[in-house]
């Protein structure tokens, strides 16, 4: 049985902590490094009449427990402005393709970050005054692309099997569609706002076809929000034979049932490590 010291948060230097940062709420996921099915989470809403950085500032001072010594803290963006490079380009080379595709054109300063996969090189833009102030709140504290962990994961999960794989994760109303070939090679990765059912669907059979996919026999395999991905199971599998649910990682269920309700990102992490 856990001690009281094992289980209260108050003991900041036995849990971690993993926060993701949307457009319209900070979600919040806490494990304790010493004790199963212990993960708690919450979410806490950015007031969208404020700027995004005076939104997230309030969220973050709402809650300064967020603020302790954690055995470790992680920062996820979730964006869709990022693009995907190979692996084998330099940090130069990155940028310059991120430049190329205008991911630094908004009207407010942004900042261009490299995330490194095992899969692809990962180059992504974030509000400068918002990077700059998860610098200074969260000293030294890793910050990357929601995508990232998506790949690291995933490109693991696609070694097994001799089929090209379109992964489609479901969160709140956007999609991010990861597809590996059948020699586990990445093909594309990339985010759309699919508000509706049949948005979903024509991202992903559009992203299939683009891909090259064979309907026929590749698989298609979709996580994320559940409710969503039940009604969508169905309208997929009108149009290619191989549509199942991804299978949740056992590890990840360690940290108790919670875990499936969790942002997917964020329960990855400790499995990427």
């Amino acid at each position: 049985m856990s001690s009281d010291n094992e289980t209260n948060t108050e003991n900041t230097r036995l849990w971690r902590i993993a926060l993701q940062l949307a457009p319209q709420a900070l979600s919040v996921v806490q494990t304790s490094t010493v004790a199963d099915a212990s993960l708690r989470r919450f979410t806490l809403p950015l007031d969208p009449s404020q700027t995004s950085l005076r939104a997230l500032e309030e969220a973050v001072y709402s809650m300064p427990e967020l603020l302790g010594d954690f055995d470790r803290t992680d920062i996820i963006v979730r964006t869709d402005s990022y693009i995907v490079v190979p692996g084998e380009l330099s940090d130069d080379d990155a940028l310059s393709a991120a430049a190329y595709a205008q991911l630094d054109n908004s009207d407010d300063p942004s900042t261009l970050v490299i995330d490194r996969t095992d899969s692809a090189t990962v180059v992504w833009s974030i509000d400068s005054d918002i990077r700059n102030f998860l610098a200074r709140t969260f000293r030294n504290v890793p910050v990357q692309c929601h995508i990232s962990p998506l790949l690291r994961y995933l490109r693991r999960r696609s070694e097994a099997g001799n089929t090209a794989k379109l992964y489609a994760h479901l969160a709140g109303d956007s999609i991010d569609i990861i597809i590996f070939s059948a020699d586990n090679h990445l093909l594309l990765a990339v985010t759309h706002t699919a508000e509706t059912d049949t948005d979903a669907l024509y991202f992903i059979m559009a992203t299939a076809r683009h891909a090259g996919l064979d309907l026929t026999s590749d698989e298609i395999l979709l996580f994320g929000d559940a409710a969503r991905r039940m009604s969508l199971m169905p309208l997929v599998s009108r149009y290619a034979a191989r549509v199942m649910p991804l299978i949740f990682p056992s590890a990840a269920l360690r940290a108790g049932r919670e875990a499936f309700k969790a942002p997917f990102p964020l329960i990855l992490l400790p499995l990427c490590e």
